[in-house]
């Protein structure tokens, strides 16, 4: 017992410990695509190709994940194989599928896509699935050659790009890129303005608000043939850029896109930490996956809050705290574990959550009334299941557009993600 505690307590030291950039790692990106095909019981990956991006727009001093989010994570190695010298977690939109019932029956493949810093020397690259009981296994691994000739150099001049707000180096700011998506060419002065907006939206919130100095927005003018985005739904099709459509999964708010490849292109235009699409439309909706992209509609009336929750799923893993089509929490979670969102809990280990700024006066589990409506506590109904999955407070911007702000409980995590980025 005593060596499997001392075990634990090495563990985390090994995967936060921090290298030198300069050591390992040019000031470029390299950027590693594959598909990741299967159903609802397995899954496999094949390598589509490496490219070489211009920029690296990620921090130097922080290239090992300490969050440990994401249903999947990087883990990149020095030429021995041994030494960590980057790693990332993140979410896909594959690992939603899997869940539906469509994964029951058939197979699809999803195209994916990880950046890192661009390798000085030979390294060796694993990716690992996060299994039901927040274990990580090895999927794949390969050996990264960086002279090789078979990596893709493209040329990035054919849009213009802008630098929309702040100062800072990228290394030392959250460098999020705004993409267009829906809007022609005649449109993109819209498109710019609709960014402007959207930038004083975002700093209206804490923890941005008290912190714009360590933010960059950028914006690369990349226009579609057509104006808006897909509803199959209503049967509207549109040529755009970014291949965007409603009805993800049969549900009509969920706006996503399957066209990674072309999202990564685009990106990769400037540095960046986070991809933001902006779709020319008033429709309600739109999407967040961790560490991959964020989706937001431009003119609908609740643009404004749907902007910042999706921002919360994408930059820190936040979960919905909304209750949505599961009754039963064993569909969708192993009830020995502990989700591994921080803003979801079944209450098994209570104390790695947000046990330490609940309200002392809230009884835990916490009833949905208004004597508790102010406090922070454990209320039932989150993670899109009614009954045994608990959420910080009764009203967060994770939870509902009756506000824009993140409770303490995510607030937290999102300022510790914000630090993490701009150091």
């Amino acid at each position: 017992m005593k060596k499997l505690i001392v075990l634990l307590l090495i563990i985390p030291n090994f995967l936060t410990a921090q290298v030198d950039f300069n050591d390992y790692f040019l000031n470029k990106t390299l950027r590693f695509d594959y598909t990741r095909a299967g159903n609802a019981d397995t899954s496999y990956i094949f390598f589509e190709q490496i490219k070489e991006e211009p920029f690296w727009g990620g921090s130097k001093v922080n290239l090992i994940d300490k969050f440990n989010f994401g249903d999947y994570r990087i883990m990149l190695y020095d030429s021995t194989g041994t030494k960590l010298i980057y790693s990332r977690g993140y979410s896909t939109l594959f690992k939603e599928w899997i869940d539906t019932e469509e994964a029951k029956h058939i197979s699809r493949s999803h195209y994916e896509s990880v950046v890192m810093p661009f390798p000085k020397h030979k390294a060796v690259l694993k990716l690992q699935n996060r299994d039901k009981k927040n274990v990580f296994h090895t999927v794949f691994e390969y050996t990264i050659q960086p002279q090789s000739y078979f990596i893709v150099k493209d040329k990035y001049d054919k849009y213009s790009t802008e630098k929309l707000y702040g100062k800072k180096n990228a290394a030392v700011a959250l460098d999020i890129v705004v993409l267009p998506e829906g809007y022609t060419e005649t449109e993109l002065p819209k498109f710019r303005k609709d960014v402007q907006r959207f930038i004083k939206y975002f700093f209206k919130v804490k923890p941005f608000k008290e912190n714009n100095d360590k933010v960059n927005f950028w914006i690369v003018n990349a226009p579609s043939e057509e104006s808006g985005t897909d509803i199959p739904g209503e049967n509207i099709w549109k040529n755009t850029i970014l291949n965007t459509h409603f009805y993800t999964f049969d549900t009509e708010r969920y706006l996503t896109t399957r066209d990674v490849n072309t999202i990564r292109n685009l990106a990769a235009y400037v540095p960046y930490d986070q991809i933001y699409i902006l779709v020319n439309t008033d429709k309600y909706g739109g999407g967040g996956i961790y560490n991959y992209y964020n989706l937001c509609t431009a003119d609908n009336e609740y643009s404004e809050e749907v902007f910042t929750h999706e921002f919360g799923h994408a930059f820190a893993a936040l979960a919905d705290e909304y209750a949505y089509g599961y009754t039963d929490a064993e569909e969708l979670y192993d009830m020995s574990v502990e989700p591994w969102q921080v803003n979801i809990t079944n209450l098994v280990d209570f104390e790695s959550k947000w046990k330490d700024l609940t309200d002392k006066a809230a009884p835990i589990p916490t009833p949905d009334t208004e004597e508790y409506c102010t406090k922070i506590g454990a209320f039932e109904g989150a993670g899109y299941v009614h009954k045994r999955i608990y959420r910080p407070v009764y009203d967060c911007n994770m939870r509902s557009n009756a506000t824009k702000e993140f409770c303490p409980v995510c607030l937290r995590t999102v300022k510790a993600m914000l630090d993490f980025y701009s150091k």
